[in-house]
């Protein structure tokens, strides 16, 4: 018991230290979640070996887990993303799967990685939740570039997270894969059930309702979470999907009404306390020394890192009548952005056996490498177009792979028309 206090109280700490560490020079571009992992790492069994991932710690991890996706599902907004964007970002998510499919399993064939099917997932991975803060504080990158990348990001979650579901499905039996399916397709008409019945005298009366105490909708939106996460842990399901689900639920109640106002309160609960548990404790369990003192391992982030970039700069073609081409460089780079779920696929393929922790560490690794490094470089460049600077080296090589890829592309299906 004494362990468990020390193990949050050092939390806890990690958890007021990060957004601190975020204001310091040269890490203002950071996520605090990037720093909340490094943070997770150095107090982890690999360096210090202050805080271990067991017991209470790995009931609110999962807990945090589960409110990472519930918020994820909650900030999804529809209109504001437009339905073009998310149609090109639904072909060219497909288009990446595809390419990363075909990565993973000539590295699969040559022994270098093993679970291709997870490690494909997490290659076409977005992570929307990140992505909306650096959007929000940025000038340099255009209306219509954002709006796009919103899209490529919202399916970029949506996608992976689906496919997730399946293929950590109980021994892969068809009987649970159906279940899974059946799970979400009920998790979905429900969803759209509620988006079609909705009305702002809806929402306002339920705000009448619950408005005498306004502590109230925050326990029946906590209560909506569990039940959802409780259903599908029933099922045997993936907990993400329940959460993901409950949020998408709430958002649809309330968005656009007075009674918006409660996810700030649901945010303020979430990412106050059970997320970063979540973060810190996935980098506590990240073997740092076997990532860095492996020439094997260190190969695996740097091949993971290109192939995340990689897989969005082939299909930007797609997008040849909606950007302009010197944002192609840009999109790609904000789109190849992930990270929550990339952790949440090494947190559940290790627990299940079915990823090993060296393939692990070095997904996160990259992961976090993409957070720290991709925006910046893509702010950069929209930057350098506003002041009609030549483009630089990583404009450059982008651009190099999205035209090998488009001439693949014309050589198969014919000419695309460029706008």
């Amino acid at each position: 018991m004494t362990n468990d206090f020390q193990n949050i109280l050092l939390i806890a700490l990690i958890a007021v230290l990060a957004p601190l560490a975020s204001r310091i020079p040269g890490l203002t571009n950071v996520p605090v979640v990037a720093i909340e992992l490094a943070m997770g790492v150095l107090v982890g069994p690999s360096v210090a070996g202050l805080v271990a991932s067991d017991g209470i710690i790995d009931f609110l991890s999962r807990l945090g887990l589960a409110f990472l996706f519930f918020r994820a599902g909650f900030e999804f907004r529809l209109k504001s993303v437009g339905a073009d964007a998310l149609r090109l970002g639904l072909i060219a998510w497909s288009a990446s799967l595809g390419l990363a499919a075909v990565a993973v399993t000539l590295l699969y064939l040559i022994g270098f990685i093993t679970a291709p099917v997870l490690i494909a997932i997490a290659l076409s991975t977005t992570a929307f939740g990140i992505l909306l803060p650096v959007l929000r504080q940025t000038n340099a990158v255009g209306e219509d570039l954002k709006r796009y990348v919103l899209g490529a990001a919202a399916v970029g979650e949506i996608g992976p997270l689906l496919l997730l579901s399946v293929a950590l499905a109980k021994d892969h039996r068809l009987d649970q894969v159906l279940i899974t399916l059946l799970f979400v397709a009920l998790s979905v008409g429900c969803i759209f059930l509620v988006a079609r019945f909705r009305s702002e005298q809806t929402s306002s009366l339920i705000l009448r309702r619950l408005a005498d105490d306004e502590i109230l909708p925050v326990r029946a939106s906590l209560v909506l979470l569990l039940g959802f996460v409780y259903l599908a842990n029933r099922f045997g399901i993936e907990i993400v999907i329940g959460a993901y689900a409950a949020g998408l639920a709430v958002a649809m109640l309330v968005h656009g009404t007075e009674a918006e106002v409660l996810e700030e309160r649901l945010t303020m609960i979430g990412s106050g306390f059970f997320v970063p548990v979540f973060f810190i404790a996935s980098g506590a369990e990240l073997d740092l020394s076997t990532l860095v003192s492996s020439p094997g391992s260190m190969a695996r982030l740097a091949v993971f890192c290109l192939l995340f970039l990689c897989i969005r700069a082939i299909p930007l073609h797609l997008y040849g009548k909606a950007l302009d081409k010197r944002d192609m460089p840009a999109f790609a780079l904000l789109t190849s952005v992930t990270l929550s779920l990339v952790v949440a696929i090494a947190y559940l393929g290790v627990r299940k056996g079915q990823l090993s922790t060296e393939n692990a560490s070095a997904l996160v690794g990259a992961a976090v490498l993409t957070v720290t490094v991709f925006p910046a470089l893509a702010q950069s460049i929209c930057a350098a177009k506003l002041e009609s600077r030549p483009p630089g080296a990583v404009e450059t090589f982008v651009m190099r792979c999205a035209d090998w890829g488009l001439k693949r592309y014309e050589a198969v299906f014919g000419p695309v028309r460029r706008s």
